[in-house]
């Protein structure tokens, strides 16, 4: 869920994040730099897809396979983070705007 976060899939909030920069580069008129970061995130989502590819759709090489199963206070941790990362993709605007009211304080 984090690497497609950091890949800018819509609905999480890499996506928001993403677009938040983008959006005010294109309406300054400064329309290529969003499109070499456009060109730059697609580079970064192929090697984030292939990361998960590997993980989740490939044999594990070697005899040597460990399973590791984390704690409870781990699984919290995660949990709250994909929580997180969905509720602030779907409805990223009280950041939005919280972000925009506090750069009135900026010298």
């Amino acid at each position: 869920m984090f690497l497609l976060a950091f890949a800018g899939i819509p609905l999480t909030s890499g996506f928001t994040a993403k677009f938040a920069v983008f959006a005010p580069a294109v309406a300054h008129g400064a329309v290529w730099l969003a499109v070499v970061g456009v060109v730059a995130s697609a580079i970064a989502a192929f090697f984030y897809v292939r990361v998960i590819v590997l993980m989740y759709f490939s044999e594990p090489s070697g005899d040597a396979t460990t399973v590791a199963i984390p704690s409870a206070m781990t699984t919290v941790a995660l949990t709250i983070g994909v929580a997180m990362t969905v509720i602030l993709g779907v409805f990223p605007q009280p950041v939005l705007d919280l972000a925009a009211h506090s750069a009135v304080f900026i010298p």
